[in-house]
């Protein structure tokens, strides 16, 4: 029953880690401008981190789910749950229960490898809600120190997830599944 609730969870998981590889341009994100003279001047943007605990000065929302997604990514590998809880908004239930599962894992002796989010596609529903397809690597973990490994297969998913933009940056305030 507790492996059922584990591959139930990092299912879950799966389902609402979310990022991107493509570059559309979303609502609210102008890249460039056209100015009388006939140059085009490009907007600043915000510098991508090689840290991705830190959020960047005018981070978009495209980039902040990128660096959400890094930082499920991250957890997952080192059992480290602050960072991602810290962009985790308190109604995020699945963020939540996602970050409690690998927390009580490496706790108890456990480990995961594997099961890492590839962003295939982000696009924008409006400037906070934003439907995300990934693909993610399959995953094999041990729910303590003395478990047998057990593994969920990898694949294709699509989330939706909802934004809210705070005093020190966005978070998430909720996700879900939904059909490709």
């Amino acid at each position: 029953m507790r492996s059922t609730r584990l591959a139930v969870a990092l299912t879950a998981l799966t389902l609402l880690l979310l990022g991107c590889t493509d570059d559309d341009v979303g609502p609210g994100e102008a890249t460039s401008t056209w100015t009388p003279s006939g140059t085009i001047e490009t907007a600043p943007t915000a510098a991508e981190s090689s840290d991705p605990d830190a959020a960047p000065a005018n981070e978009t929302a495209r980039q902040f789910i990128r660096r959400w997604v890094e930082l499920g990514n991250q957890m997952q590998a080192t059992g480290e749950t602050d960072a991602f809880l810290a962009v985790a908004g308190p109604d995020c239930d699945a963020c939540h229960e996602f970050a409690t599962k690998v927390e009580q894992i490496y706790t108890a002796g456990g480990s995961i490898t594997g099961g890492q989010e590839l962003i295939l596609r982000l696009e924008p529903e409006s400037h906070t809600q934003w439907l995300v397809t990934t693909e993610a690597s399959p995953t094999t973990y041990t729910d303590d120190v003395s478990a047998s490994p057990s593994t969920l297969p990898g694949g294709r998913f699509q989330s939706r997830v909802h934004l809210v933009r705070g005093h020190h940056g966005w978070i998430v305030g909720s996700t879900e599944g939904v059909p490709l």
